[in-house]
């Protein structure tokens, strides 16, 4: 429960958010300015909660929120009813209930008393203008399990944003001089999304940005799903198929199936796809760039492939990419409340 145990100490807690179509990533410090970062995963994964939809585990919590209740997260895997993560109206109703789920790791992890709470989360680059506004009103303030939960600042910004503000800020928000003015394509391969930020002389171009819709690690999951529906006729949801792609490998009837190699072919398709799509628009800005920045899970997978069509110095990926965006909004917190 978010509630926890009382505490006397009272600090601020700052949490850079990002919710991918694939996992909720967190970034959090307990003070504005002391402490180190810390950060979790969990799967961006709902379902409803109903009796033998979660078999034999009892510890499943259920979570109530605007009168029904869900499964959330990792307990939400085994489930037939799980639902799909793919479409913008599904981050938008449901990011409430992934924010309760975050916050309630960060108190179970700190058992603290929080004097303000700061989130900073992202939204894919072409719904920004549009949702913006929707996003910041939801997870503002709302209720979970009949609790009331409020952060005192609750900011949006562009999820490939955030990579850049990793890039360009230390740890407390300050500017690193050496990376400012840059000319800079950020590619921040999500599990649906590609989003392509253009940066020039350090500010981000809206109007030459894209984004590729479904165009993420999801494309590999695709084709891993038909992989084993023609090979093991295993009909599985997607973020079952999500986890087998990271683990590469699953048990069939007890015994364990290496996919490396199926795997191997599948991330030299998509990457030699996403490269062409980044070549065909962006080849010629890419040329005069400081940096081609990629960030994201998707970086992963296709880092080596880029390391061999580019210089290796020219290319930045960030540690722990998949973060990267959860940090630099972090790290964005931290520079506007000095």
């Amino acid at each position: 429960m978010v509630s926890g145990k009382e505490n006397s100490t009272t600090l601020p807690l700052l949490v850079g958010l990002d919710i991918g179509f694939g996992d909720v990533k967190v970034v959090f410090i307990h003070s504005s300015h002391l402490g180190e970062m810390n950060s979790f995963k969990f799967p961006t994964a709902v379902a409803y909660a109903r009796k033998g939809v979660i078999e034999l585990d009892e510890e499943a919590e259920e979570y109530e929120f605007e009168g029904r209740r869900y499964l959330v997260g990792e307990s939400t895997l085994s489930s037939a009813d799980i639902f799909s993560t793919r479409d913008i109206s599904f981050l938008i109703t449901y990011a409430p209930l992934l924010v309760y789920k975050a916050f309630e790791i960060i108190r179970a992890k700190q058992n603290e008393n929080f004097s303000e709470k700061h989130v900073c989360l992202g939204i894919p680059l072409s719904y920004f203008h549009e949702k913006r506004f929707e996003l910041e009103r939801r997870v503002r303030s709302f209720a979970v399990n009949g609790e009331f939960l409020s952060f005192d600042t609750a900011e949006v910004r562009p999820q490939s944003q955030g990579i850049l503000f990793d890039f360009a800020l230390d740890e407390m928000g300050n500017p690193i001089v050496e990376r400012q003015g840059l000319n800079l394509l950020i590619l921040d391969i999500g599990f649906n999304t590609v989003d392509v930020l253009v940066v020039v002389e350090g500010r981000s171009s809206g109007k030459r940005s894209v984004m590729f819709e479904r165009g993420g690690v999801s494309k590999m999951c695709e084709e891993l799903s038909q992989y084993l529906q023609k090979e093991y006729r295993l009909n599985l949801s997607e973020q079952a198929v999500k986890e087998i792609l990271t683990k590469q490998v699953f048990k069939l009837y007890g015994v364990k199936k290496d996919l490396s190699a199926a795997i191997r072919k599948m991330k030299e398709h998509y990457t030699d796809w996403l490269v062409q799509e980044v070549r065909s628009r962006f080849e010629d800005f890419l040329k005069q760039a400081d940096k081609l920045i990629i960030a994201g899970g998707g970086a992963y997978y296709v880092r080596d492939d880029f390391y061999e069509r580019y210089p290796r110095e020219f290319i930045f990926i960030p540690p722990e990419p998949e973060y990267s965006n959860a940090r630099g909004f972090l790290k964005f917190l931290r520079g506007v409340m000095r």
